[in-house]
């Protein structure tokens, strides 16, 4: 196997944050000359480097973006905003939530969060009226709130002929946002004649950042929020000619879970699960020992015990540190041994469902489920295996691991 080029050698978590950002300048999210520049003046494992690297190329692409502008040159103003908007999510990354005042509830909002969030959101919609094909803006009612959304529509010349247009449904993960999406789905699909959706849920986004709502393990409720929004919506705007009979959803990493729970509304016909999980406590205790988890679990060891462990484990491990501050914050907790038990609450074990089935039997459409050999996080025998595995209720033909 081939060696990848690493920019930070002695930090794995800013060296994958690096080739995450690199990774989406086929569709317009960064220039390899300007990530090269970013990454010349940041520092491993030093958060403050990293926000002024990339805040410092927004600023640049956004005065690029309305040079571009005042010139009429359409598409590098796009690209120039599209970038903004990316290296603005990026400079707000590795913000660290703050345990509360008290030492309970949740963690507490980084105070640049939410307008960096806004900011991103703003920049990105500039890019929007500069795209080749057409983009609305949706709110998807979940209970008391809206979920903002964006519907990435083909433009009539990428029409697939003689029928109505399929929808993929992205679903963003556990750190992202639905301007990062772009570069995965929306920038891709509606030049092969799909829709996509892409929109912000409970623990993610906006919705976490304005509205402190925090991620819920049964994701099917969010989806089917989503589904019945978009019935409703096709059957307002018959003239857009969505195909609510061929509607796809798909996700990586927490999004791939996402998208393997929402498969199993039968209105949904293929599902494309990249790096999921099977079970979050697994996935965040694989490096933990079994004997200590077992003396924890059997009540030898108390939670006070293990919040002081990991305490300072992140004394000495930044990427520790934002990990457990970044789920504290969408799970709304503080003490890292309550966000480890309400890990057990996001799973496809049966063991973890209310009705003690396996929940992937549920699943009967066509799946696409992959996983990365050199995953920094999820192992591919541990949870891609497995959920292909219990995906028992579909077809070889129509089942699918690369």
């Amino acid at each position: 196997m081939a060696k990848m080029h690493h920019f930070f050698p002695t930090s794995t978590f800013f060296n994958f944050e690096t080739v995450r950002i690199l990774g989406t300048t086929s569709y317009g999210g960064a220039d390899v000359a300007e990530v090269l520049e970013a990454v010349a003046t940041i520092n491993a494992n030093d958060p403050s480097s990293w926000q002024k690297a990339w805040a410092t190329q927004a600023a640049r692409a956004e005065a690029l973006a309305k040079q571009a502008s005042l010139n009429g040159n359409r598409d590098a103003a796009r690209g120039a905003y599209l970038r903004a908007a990316n290296y603005t999510r990026a400079s707000g990354y590795m913000y660290l939530p703050s345990p509360p005042h008290d030492g309970y509830g949740p963690m507490m909002a980084h105070p640049s969060a939410l307008s960096v969030s806004e900011r991103v959101t703003e920049l990105f919609c500039k890019a929007i009226p500069l795209m080749d094909n057409p983009v609305l803006k949706v709110s998807i009612p979940y209970e008391d709130y809206q979920m903002p959304g964006l519907l990435y529509l083909p433009p009539e010349s990428h029409r697939i002929p003689n029928r109505k247009i399929p929808i993929l449904l992205s679903f963003g993960g556990a750190d992202g946002c639905q301007e990062e999406l772009f570069f995965m789905y929306p920038a891709a699909g509606p030049r092969l004649g799909y829709a996509v959706l892409t929109f912000e849920g409970p623990g993610q986004g906006i919705m976490l950042r304005r509205h402190g709502l925090t991620m819920r393990p049964d994701w099917e409720v969010v989806s089917g929020c989503v589904i019945d929004f978009l019935a409703e919506f096709s059957a307002k705007n018959p003239h857009l000619d969505l195909d609510m009979d061929s509607i796809c959803v798909a996700g990586a990493s927490m999004g791939g879970y996402f998208a393997l729970r929402a498969a199993a509304d039968q209105r949904v016909k293929a599902c494309v699960s990249i790096d999921p999980f099977y079970d979050m406590w697994d996935f965040g205790t694989a490096h933990v020992s079994r004997l200590f988890l077992s003396a924890w679990m059997k009540g030898w060891i108390g939670q006070g015990f293990i919040d002081q462990v990991m305490k300072a484990m992140q004394a000495v491990s930044f990427q520790l540190k934002w990990e457990i501050s970044l789920a504290g914050w969408f799970f709304g907790l503080s003490s890292p041994s309550d966000m480890l038990l309400h890990m057990k609450r996001f799973s496809l074990a049966g063991a973890r469902q209310k009705d003690g089935n396996e929940y992937l039997a549920r699943v009967v459409c066509p799946v696409m489920v992959s996983g990365s050999c050199s995953s920094i996080y999820v192992d591919v025998d541990e949870h891609t295996r497995r959920c292909y595995d219990n995906l028992i209720n579909i077809p070889l033909e129509h089942k699918e691991i690369p």
